[in-house]
């Protein structure tokens, strides 16, 4: 069985290559206004669930992050 340690590094490497993947888009086109949102429901939702266990938006890698950037939103979190 894997360890907490294995489930942080994945949690951490995925929301990394998310984040990194979603920046990158550019254009407004339909195509890509459609991968922004999907990155964006995929990283805020970690995020809701990350805090709904008491877990902080650093320990989930995303510090300093706010989900909503990406499709044009400021959460209150990011305030």
């Amino acid at each position: 069985m894997a360890s907490l340690e294995d489930y942080r590094f994945v949690v951490l490497h995925s929301v990394e290559r998310a984040r990194r993947n979603a920046e990158s888009l550019t254009g407004g086109d339909a195509y890509n206004q459609g991968r922004r949102m999907a990155y964006f429901e995929i990283l805020e939702r970690i995020l809701e669930s990350a805090e709904t266990v008491g877990l902080t938006a650093a320990d989930v890698g995303m510090e300093g992050f706010d989900p909503g950037q990406l499709i044009g939103l400021q959460s209150a979190r990011a305030a």
